[in-house]
């Protein structure tokens, strides 16, 4: 869990639905309102919650952000406090799960339970999800619930009062913060239920029940209860609503949901429902409420994602250390049951540490800051000329609610009826993106009919990753030919990565490499430059290219890399170049920014299998940094 707190970018890849929160979050600390459109998609406790917390730290103003200059250190931590402050809440999640095993079952137990719950890799409960922010309720709520004692004594019943209240009242924020948990009333009320005082349920209920009715209730304040109730409907048939705008939904059942916890975490899967066996066997009704009617429902529901299922990782957890402490006491020897007892606690620990140390290791999100960075750096560049930015959220966010830049904006998820209000357009084509082009109903026709209409000729392409941001006019070239470092210069030398059939000619404003190639398997040639970027202050920084290459053999592939120079072997950009046949081409590339002031190695390469001459000739390599005005 700590290993979190220190790394809190490095975990999950930026998605849609956190930065829709975040962005909710934000919206809220400006204008003051809870909703933002007329659809009523999820209730408002989730960002009241969040943005009381950034409210407090002052944010976004306390990190001075800058839509100019390093503007992708700017991204990186308008993302990296709320991430960080889901990992505060994580710690807290942690404690919380100690305290209610050590209440229900005993210390050994809880001791298990909360080592399970904060090193098991499951990385979407440390990203801003509406689950994450309602799970410490939830657990709070058990909490109270769980403390609530025989009130035939006289001692006891004011205190029985007051856990019943703040249990009740804590599972109203929950429900008000997303509505599929209400279906773990039947648990908690089932624990109030013990003293066997149907007045301590009722009680309970008040807050359960009024808490979350201040959402339609504001609704129909201001006249839009028809919305509300639209928007509800659109939720409970999400699975058919969405059918007709991509098929991506449609692979997000409960089934697939279960399918990608087991793969991310398969140790606590399998003894977390093993454990769940042995509650039904030994009739634990407190694991098999906390778990059973939720699963239920998200099945008869339909669309789940992997994180839908965050109110239930704790049961996993308990259910999984009563299994293991039920295991290890059925061992007569002392000394070998204590042996034991720490051995299995340090597996799981370290396991679970190392896989998260793997997953923070390998999720790289330096593409995505910079295309947000860029996003934002042009919107800015042209904030006094009308833009409409087509994008997910995840490129949307913080332009439109951190700097309030753009006239307007649309989600790929475009009606039938939507179109950009102005003559210039940005569009992100992502993967949402792609899926909803490819799809054929009025939905994806429309997107492919705006996308057409703005990807014309002369439009600028510039290139992400396997994405790519299309502005609807042409980039200057003096751009790219005044300003940045201009890599085929004089002081840049490029050299071939071997002397075996490999020509490089080069002055000050044009390099040509040629290979010929006299043998059938695979062959990887090319130039190289080693340097190094210096005293750089603007980011994102791009890299242009005006390159023609030609080849006598159709399997050729030419490619652009950027690795490190010292020895490390680290890759931090690559991307296929086209076959021109001879035509010169212009590519623009969005780079890292982690490859400021490191020894690098640009490389210029030729992939084949075939025999033949190949031939790139580069007019232009620039590392140019402004945006375009």
């Amino acid at each position: 869990m700590f290993t979190y707190l220190w790394n809190p970018l490095g975990v999950t890849s930026l998605g849609y639905d956190e930065a829709t929160y975040i962005g909710n979050a934000v919206h809220l600390l400006v204008t003051h309102t809870p909703q933002e459109t007329t659809f009523y998609n999820h209730p408002y406790f989730g960002q009241l919650f969040l943005g009381g917390l950034l409210k407090i730290i002052d944010y976004p103003n306390s990190l001075h952000p800058s839509a100019l200059g390093d503007v992708v250190n700017t991204v990186k931590m308008l993302w990296f406090v709320p991430r960080f402050l889901i990992g505060i809440i994580a710690v807290i999640d942690t404690f919380l799960v100690y305290k209610i095993s050590e209440r229900r079952y005993n210390t050994k137990i809880a001791f298990i339970a909360a080592i399970l719950f904060a090193v098991m890799p499951i990385t979407f409960l440390r990203t801003v999800f509406l689950e994450s922010l309602q799970l410490p309720f939830l657990l709070l709520s058990i909490l109270f619930a769980v403390n609530v004692k025989d009130s035939t004594n006289i001692d006891n019943k004011t205190k029985n009062v007051l856990m019943i209240l703040l249990s009740g009242i804590c599972m109203g924020l929950a429900i008000f913060t997303k509505i599929p948990v209400f279906m773990m009333i039947p648990l908690v009320g089932y624990l109030v239920f013990n003293n066997k005082n149907i007045k301590a349920v009722g009680l309970w209920l008040v807050p359960v029940i009024l808490i979350p009715l201040i959402w339609p209730g504001y609704a129909l304040g201001i006249g839009e209860f028809q919305y509300w109730w639209d928007g509800i409907y659109y939720q409970t048939h999400r699975q058919v609503a969405t059918a007709a705008i991509t098929e991506v939904d449609l692979r997000d059942t409960f089934l697939s949901a279960i399918e990608k916890n087991f793969f991310n975490a398969p140790i606590l899967v399998i003894l977390g429902l093993l454990g769940l066996a042995l509650a039904a066997i030994k009739k634990d009704f407190f694991l098999l409420l906390w778990t059973i009617p939720f699963l239920v429902f998200l099945y008869f529901i339909g669309l789940v994602r992997d994180f839908h299922l965050i109110p239930i990782l704790p049961a996993l957890c308990i259910s999984a250390a009563r299994l293991i402490a039920d295991l290890i006491g059925k061992i007569e020897h002392r000394k070998v049951r204590k042996i034991l007892s720490i051995t299995i606690i340090s597996a799981i620990a370290i396991v679970g540490l190392v896989n998260f140390m793997m997953l923070s290791i390998n999720t790289n999100n330096n593409g995505k800051f910079a295309a947000v960075a860029f996003v934002l750096g042009y919107l800015e560049e042209n904030k006094n000329q009308s833009v409409s930015t087509i994008s997910n959220n995840v490129y949307s966010w913080i332009p439109k609610y951190v700097f309030q830049l753009g006239t307007d904006y649309l989600n790929p998820e475009l009606g039938i009826d939507e179109n950009p209000q102005n003559k210039e357009v940005l569009m992100v084509v992502d993967g949402i993106f792609k899926d909803v082009l490819s799809s054929d109903d009025a939905v994806g026709k429309h997107l492919t009919k705006v996308f057409n209409a703005h990807n014309k000729d002369g439009a600028t392409t510039v290139e992400s990753g396997l994405n790519k941001i299309v502005i609807s006019r042409p980039w200057p070239s003096e751009l790219t030919r005044h300003s940045g470092i201009n890599l085929i210069d004089n002081s840049h030398v490029w050299k071939p990565n071997s002397n075996y059939s490999i020509k490089i000619s080069q002055s000050d404003d044009n390099l040509t490499i040629s290979v010929n190639t006299s043998k059938t398997h695979k062959i990887i040639k090319g130039a190289i430059l080693q340097t190094r970027l210096k005293n750089l202050t603007q980011t994102p920084l791009l890299l242009s290219l005006d390159y023609a290459s030609k080849s006598t053999n159709s399997d050729a592939k030419y490619f652009v890399r950027i690795g490190d120079d010292d020895g490390q072997n680290r890759t931090y950009f690559k991307h296929d170049l086209r076959e021109t046949s001879g035509n010169f081409s212009k590519s623009l590339f969005i780079l890292p920014s982690n490859i400021i002031d490191k020894p690098l190695q640009f490389r210029l390469g030729i992939e084949t299998n075939s025999i033949g001459k190949y031939v790139v000739n580069i007019k232009r390599a620039s590392i140019i940094y402004a945006t375009l005005r």
